[in-house]
């Protein structure tokens, strides 16, 4: 199995910087229309340069989680993200021969969610990427000898993470308040993460692939010491599970990481903290009740197991109940999905559409599945993608989830149909949400809409004027060379975008 500092080392100093510029501005959770890789070749095209060192604000972004929360995700201004990756590239093999003195004791790989190199794909980092015959199970052999298992979570992990315990990590507290303001590669770094947050100290942006970077130096010094003192377990971002042979030592696991977390201003989640007795089953009880379920055994000739509607309906009411029961809206992710691998007949699949179609309005989470696991895997008429899109539409925009809004604009233009919403102007303006004015002026250029387009125009003018690292990626796209200045206007002038090709070329 492969350990974390073995993925590390397969990524050199190019690849990290293409990896995490090209490919890693953009959260996985908005609409699927930007790319910074025209932004990251022009970069290298130029030879690397240092943009402005200064603090810039950020895109706001709500997506929806599983619990029926939202969550604010970022994009940052892409010359300081560019400023960022170049000093992690800079500085790379320093912070592997680091990661490497953290963890060269470790048995198994402790944090299971991390950067790396992936099969088929340029990014470095997926939120439920697993390799299972190279990451392995140390679990299996963990639990063997204990009798307790320990669950913890930070609490706002990420948004209380302190730029300056970079350095904390890396030099030690009191070292590190020596060398404050030094040129030490650790005080580069921390200046470089401030300035993608308008120079805040605290809290590290949710969305870019960095983020995941610069928390695991934090969160692999505290697997340091824990490990040191006996500890065995592993570490999903910022969700740990830990076993112990006793009760009290899964308190004293508890008080000592609570202790370690302390040194870097996190703190424990504790309504997610408790220790419970083994045995227990290895996957929640929800998983083993949708894998365990009985489908039939009826499979068509390509061998596509065939999920009958009385099947199908028992099926979806356990998934649901489990849902209402846990309050967990990745239960019915995970049955989604399960569905989409089978094959169902007219009036199944008649039954099963109406039935995504209205629990996708009570949990607008659903949406980030529909393309793959509904439109597309059915082969759904774009007739009733449409109406899906509407419905969904007017849910967003009636509870302010402007995700739910942006959506369905983009499936309109990914599919080519009319997006009938005479309202979607003046919305996109009261909603103050970057990717959904954005969305809505890539509609209304696909529509020839002069109008429309105007519109939003001067909507982008009054922006630059007052917010432009707030609403940077709209104001970019929709204004001229002539109306953009800075670095912005360099990039323009080179044509520089980043919506992605295959939108570009429905413009």
């Amino acid at each position: 199995m492969k350990s974390y500092i073995e993925y590390l080392n397969e990524i050199n100093e190019e690849e990290i910087l293409e990896g995490l510029l090209a490919y890693g501005l953009f959260a996985e959770k908005i609409p699927p229309i930007l790319s910074s890789k025209s932004f990251y070749d022009y970069y290298i095209k130029e030879g690397k340069p240092m943009y402005e060192k200064k603090g810039k604000d950020y895109i706001r972004y709500e997506s929806m989680r599983n619990i029926n929360i939202p969550r604010i995700l970022s994009i940052p201004n892409p010359f300081v993200y560019a400023n960022l990756c170049k000093c992690i590239s800079c500085n790379w093999t320093t912070l592997q021969s680091f990661f490497e003195g953290l963890l060269k004791s470790h048995t198994h790989k402790v944090s299971r969610i991390h950067l790396r190199k992936m099969k088929d794909k340029n990014e470095l980092f997926e939120m439920n990427y697993n390799h299972f015959n190279n990451d392995g199970d140390p679990c299996e052999d963990i639990i063997i000898k204990n009798k307790y298992k320990v669950e913890a979570d930070i609490s706002n992990c990420f948004p209380s993470i302190y730029s300056h315990s970079i350095a904390w990590a890396v030099l030690g507290k009191k070292r590190a308040k020596k060398e404050k303001g030094t040129e030490a590669w650790c005080n580069e770094l921390d200046r470089c993460v401030r300035n993608i947050k308008n120079e805040e100290t605290n809290g590290l942006l949710i969305g870019p692939h960095v983020s995941n970077l610069i928390s695991e130096i934090i969160l692999s010094s505290i697997d340091f010491k824990l490990w040191k003192k006996g500890y065995r377990y592993i570490r999903n971002i910022d969700d740990y599970t830990c076993y112990v042979n006793s009760y009290e030592k899964g308190e004293s696991f508890l008080l000592d990481l609570s202790k370690e977390l302390k040194e870097y201003e996190l703190s424990l989640n504790h309504k997610k903290t408790q220790i419970s007795s083994l045995p227990i089953p290895s996957e929640a009880i929800w998983v083993n009740k949708l894998n365990n379920f009985y489908f039939g055994e009826e499979y068509t000739e390509e061998k596509k197991q065939v999920l009958k509607l009385k099947r199908l309906k028992a099926f979806l009411n356990i998934a649901i109940e489990l849902t209402l029961k846990s309050n967990n809206t990745a239960i019915l992710n995970y049955a989604i999905k399960i569905i989409a691998s089978k094959h169902l007949g007219k009036d199944a699949l008649s039954y099963y559409i109406k039935q995504v179609h209205h629990l996708l309005l009570l949990y607008p989470y659903l949406v980030h599945l529909m393309d793959k696991y509904i439109f597309d895997c059915f082969k759904l008429d774009i007739d009733l993608i449409k109406k899906i899109g509407i419905d969904l539409y007017e849910v967003g925009k009636n509870r302010r989830l402007y995700e739910a809004c942006s959506f369905p604009i983009y499936w309109s233009i990914k599919y080519d149909y009319e997006l009938d919403i005479k309202s979607i102007l003046v919305d996109a303006k009261d909603s103050n949400d970057c990717i959904f004015l954005l969305l809505t002026f890539l509609r209304m250029k696909i529509d020839k809409n002069k109008d429309g387009i105007s519109r939003l125009k001067k909507i982008a003018k009054e922006l630059a004027d007052t917010e432009f690292d707030r609403y940077w990626v709209f104001v970019y796209e929709i204004l001229s060379e002539s109306d953009i200045i800075g670095e912005y206007k360099s990039i323009k002038k080179a044509k520089i975008s980043f919506i992605k090709k295959e939108i570009l070329t429905k413009l």
